[in-house]
């Protein structure tokens, strides 16, 4: 291999940034959606290279199932030919920054950013493990910070599947690094996510002393320690750290895996309690926002920080606040109850319990899980509505919360169904343009899109954009994401020539905005290559798996037998049965029917129209 060579037709070779063991790393232009990734390869040589590329492909299967935002991004895998050589290729997001290794050898950080990272850390590895990937290979080396301040976890190239096998493989080679291996690995017993926390350990020593807990010079003497050495023991006040942080890593390096934590998630919420009193008390923003890395995505609004509390003092002292509902246990399922606005009930509130409530549900924003987060959320906004009353902001914006947890926990359904009502009584009790109303209306476009009524995204959108810009201003980054978001949405309606239109127009205000190189505007530019490479195509070519229609009748004339079909509006099924195939000569269409029995309520009768008539 070499510069300038490219695989699949696709990614340009540019620069080598490294070879390991298991393949060569290369810097590389995706030349179709015209953006830098970075491109590990590895040929096919027979013998041990051939099992390379088995764990190859078993990494590639493993992280590209993982999406979280502390673990790098797999674009693509496949194979093709260079030259005579038959090669297997991953394609990952481009990370430039530096690995903890390299943040090391500059002196030992801040405590509270190695707690920082440590829980974030952990973070990566509950995703993980939920998806039953052990990652058998945590080190300093693997772990990076990016120029951005963000942490990502690399190299799944020895994950395996959980299926119990120990840390040696059937010859007895050693798999992974010996400085952070677990007992249980080199006895080549079962390994499961708790190897993982081992290793963890290992780091968060190195990270707050600057020292390996076992420093052994060779394997076998690496070996040996971990076996049976326990390891230094830690002075938290040596190192300016909390004293729970001894025995949090004492029970991470525990010999016998059933005395170390049960989960990561247990890890996280502990580095978490530990920042916190190593840092004070501090105000709690709101959850990041998702990075979304993935033509025709489009990240949903993140939802505001609950308001200060009043700067009068209370005329009684602060109601300790009522403890959130227990989050579930690992394994324990994160589907929640369809829920409608519970009745109102009068109340006369306290400035005390207000402040308990918004404290409440600022912590509920710092649960690991969106799941976990919306489970506290949906307590805190039901104590809400008998506290403060239904249409008290609090109480909206509490259930304004809740949805977005709800729709990243999985259930969009469930999120539009209940943000449909809190939109509605945000308009009435607050106004269609506050800004938690605002807030509240952009999720809910985002929540429709999501599930793939582009339609009726796209109507809302537009009748949101002008309260958008007349609340935030034009330049407005939020205003910017939105017109972004539209043209997203038209481009998947299949309006390619409408979004080229609607992007062409945008760029220049994101780079007077936020600049050339923001995130934001590289995205656009990748988005309005690929829509105008498509366009270019269907010129061509006309678009794969793209007929036209010859409609008979006229929309109007399909609108009149929608509607008639949806509320079920005949006499007998023989009736109906006449007005579907009615319906299916008229537009040309067979099955067009079935579009209009499965389409949510929240997608009206014109949105269906113009939906199956196109854009």
């Amino acid at each position: 291999m070499r510069v300038g060579d490219v695989l699949d037709g696709r990614y340009e070779l540019r620069e080598k940034l490294g070879q390991g063991g298991f393949g060569v790393v290369w810097r590389a232009q995706d030349t179709r959606m015209l953006r830098p990734v970075a491109v590990k390869v590895i040929g096919h040589h027979g013998g041990d290279q051939a099992k390379a590329a088995l764990r190859f492909v078993r990494e590639a299967c493993a992280a590209g199932n993982l999406s979280h935002p502390h673990i790098v991004t797999v674009h693509d895998l496949g194979q093709c030919e260079l030259g005579d050589q038959q090669v297997t290729f991953l394609v990952m997001e481009l990370l430039t920054g530096r690995t903890l290794t390299a943040v090391l050898r500059g002196g030992v950080p801040e405590p509270v950013l190695s707690l920082r990272w440590g829980r974030e850390i952990c973070g990566a590895l509950a995703a993980a493990h939920d998806a039953g990937v052990v990652h058998r290979d945590i080190k300093p080396d693997n772990i990076m910070i990016t120029e951005a301040g963000q942490l990502k976890v690399l190299d799944f190239g020895i994950a395996q599947l959980d299926t119990g096998a120990g840390g040696l493989t059937t010859t007895g080679t050693i798999v992974g690094s010996p400085a952070y291996m677990a007992p249980e690995r080199w006895a080549g017993g079962r390994v499961d996510g708790r190897a993982d926390l081992y290793a963890l350990g290992c780091v968060l020593v190195e990270l707050f002393t600057g020292a390996r807990p076992f420093a052994g010079d060779s394997t076998p003497v690496l070996m040996y320690q971990h076996l049976n050495e326990p390891p230094p023991a830690l002075d938290p006040a040596q190192f300016g750290l909390p004293p729970q942080v001894a025995g949090l890593v004492a029970e991470l390096l525990a010999k016998d895996p059933a005395e170390r934590p049960a989960d990561a998630r247990t890890v996280e919420r502990r580095l978490a309690e530990l920042a916190e009193r190593r840092g004070g008390a501090a105000g709690v923003p709101g959850p990041a926002p998702t990075v979304v890395d993935r033509p025709g995505a489009v990240a949903p609004p993140v939802p505001a920080a609950p308001v200060a509390p009043p700067a009068a003092p209370p005329v009684a002292p602060p109601v300790p606040p009522a403890p959130p509902a227990a989050p579930p246990g690992p394994g324990a399922s994160q589907v929640l109850p369809p829920l409608t606005t519970p009745p109102v009930v009068a109340a006369a509130p306290s400035d005390a319990a207000r402040a308990a409530l918004r404290e409440r549900r600022a912590a509920a924003f710092r649960a690991p899980t969106a799941g976990e987060s919306a489970v506290q959320l949906q307590a805190v906004a039901q104590e809400c509505v008998t506290v403060l009353g239904a249409a008290d902001r609090d109480t909206l914006c509490a259930w304004r919360d809740f949805t977005w947890y709800l729709s990243r926990a999985g259930d969009v359904d469930g999120a539009i169904r209940l943000l449909s009502t809190v939109v509605e009584d945000m308009r009435a009790a607050l106004g269609p343009t506050d800004p938690d109303t605002l807030g509240a209306r952009y999720h809910l476009v985002w929540c429709i899109g999501e599930n793939g009524a582009e339609v009726t995204a796209i109507r809302l959108m537009t009748e949101l954009l002008p309260d958008l810009h007349a609340a935030w201003g034009p330049q407005d980054a939020r205003v910017l994401k939105a017109r972004h978001d539209l043209a997203v949405y038209r481009a998947n309606r299949g309006d390619l020539q409408g979004a080229v239109i609607q992007l062409h127009a945008l760029l220049p205000d994101l780079a007077r905005a936020l600049g050339e190189h923001h995130p934001s505007t590289v995205q656009v530019w990748q988005d309005l290559a690929g829509y105008q490479q498509r366009l270019a195509q269907a010129g061509r070519k006309g678009l794969p798996g793209q007929r036209r229609r010859a409609p008979r009748m006229s929309p109007i004339e399909a609108l009149v037998l929608i509607r008639r079909l949806r509320v079920w509006d005949f006499a007998d099924d023989r009736q109906g049965q006449d007005c579907v195939e009615a319906l299916e000569r008229g537009v040309g269409l067979k099955g067009v029917a079935d579009v209009v029995f499965d389409a949510p309520d929240f997608v009206s009768d014109e949105d269906l129209v113009e939906e199956i008539f196109g854009p």
